[in-house]
């Protein structure tokens, strides 16, 4: 028997256990307490970044046109056509800050730029905004539709991937819709 993989093994049963024990419910949560028992970060302080609202910009869509084109990729980094979520503030600062879904259309370095999603049915009928249909996006299972006239300019680091990509067919009405009523190429 081979003794230098025992000791691993033995690491591995005692996380699973420490992660049990702490009852985790989500990814972030299991490493949050990893991190914690590794003695890399303290868990309180990895929890309460984890509750603030990330930094980022808004920027009219037709004062920063760019390529737009299709490159979901599950390699780590974030690309186009994948949905990923993000911690907007609150409707008013005593609020706590609300998790929001967004349509990366483009990426630039470390920032990342998408196009907010909403379920809101209101939407339908206003012109900034196209349907993007249901999908893992909204955990309910909801029709969303995506604001093309505001761009959300995020730090990658502020994300939270899930692993959403929205359909070619979907993605490639948004960039059509920007090309020719924004400026995008």
């Amino acid at each position: 028997m081979n003794t230098s993989r025992t000791p691993r093994r033995g690491l591995f049963r005692r996380l699973r256990s420490a992660l049990r024990r702490d009852e985790v419910r989500t990814l972030d949560d299991g490493l949050i307490t990893l991190s914690a028992r590794l003695g890399l970060h303290d868990a309180d302080e990895v929890a309460q970044k984890k509750t603030l609202a990330a930094d980022f910009q808004v920027i009219d869509t037709d004062s920063c046109p760019r390529s737009i084109f299709y490159a979901p990729n599950m390699d780590g980094q974030v690309d186009p056509g994948e949905v990923v979520f993000l911690f907007v503030p609150g409707e008013t600062p005593a609020d706590e800050p609300i998790e929001r879904a967004i349509v990366v259309v483009a990426r630039s370095g470390d920032q990342v730029a998408g196009l907010l999603t909403s379920p809101n049915p209101e939407h339908a009928s206003k012109e900034t905004w196209i349907d993007i249909g249901a999908g893992p996006w909204d955990p309910a299972g909801r029709q969303s539709w995506a604001c093309l006239d505001k761009v959300i300019r995020v730090p990658e680091l502020a994300i939270r991937r899930q692993g959403a990509v929205i359909p070619q067919r979907r993605f490639s009405r948004i960039a059509n819709k920007l090309r020719s009523e924004y400026g995008w190429a």
